[in-house]
């Protein structure tokens, strides 16, 4: 095989799976990602109202869970919100315009050696049979990957969040039969004055 065959093939695979990986991560890789995250906080909670409250009766247990699933929704996150969106919106159109100038760069290379080395028309077949096939196996790894794998993983160490859970309900605390608004709906039992 000649040279210019093999570095050519080289440069096309390079453009083939970095677009495929950015359109990958911008589309189910994103939405994967989210659901993880949400999983993930799911799992700390229930593992730090089951594990840490194990005395308390499963019917308070759910309170409490409520209680702190309803404090997450009433956090006016929406300025956060925006700046995250924002940011991702500049990160995707950076992505998008690396992408582009390399499979531009590529292209030209391409249609370069494609001329001066005059290729014939089976090797042009052979580069887009090599690409089209190494794309199906990495689309086929990746997808596998983000499914069976990286789904289940916990990345974040659910004993130092509910470290964190913990000191910051140490710090925020108050006492419920003064201000009985500060643990929601459930009743406080407090000592006759």
């Amino acid at each position: 095989m000649k040279w210019s065959i093999f570095f050519v093939n080289i440069l096309i695979h390079v453009g083939v799976m970095a677009l495929f990986l950015t359109v990958f991560f911008f589309t189910i890789a994103q939405y994967f990602e989210k659901k993880i995250i949400e999983d993930q906080i799911d799992f700390v909670i229930d593992d730090f109202v089951g594990n840490s409250l194990k005395p308390v009766p499963e019917t308070t247990k759910n309170e409490i869970k409520n209680e702190i699933n309803s404090a997450f929704d009433k956090q006016d996150l929406s300025k956060a919100d925006e700046s995250v969106i924002k940011e991702n919106k500049e990160v995707s159109k950076k992505a998008w315009i690396f992408v582009s100038t390399l499979l531009s760069i590529i292209f030209v290379i391409v249609v370069i050696f494609g001329l001066k080395y005059k290729w014939e028309r089976y090797y042009l077949k052979f580069l887009f049979n090599s690409a089209l096939i190494s794309l199906i196996f990495v689309a086929i790894t990746e997808t596998l990957f983000m499914f069976l794998i990286a789904q289940n993983y916990l990345s974040a160490d659910p004993n130092q969040i509910k470290m964190k859970i913990i000191d910051t309900i140490g710090s925020n605390t108050c006492d419920p039969c003064k201000h009985p608004e500060c643990i929601g709906s459930i009743t406080a039992i407090c000592p006759k004055p």
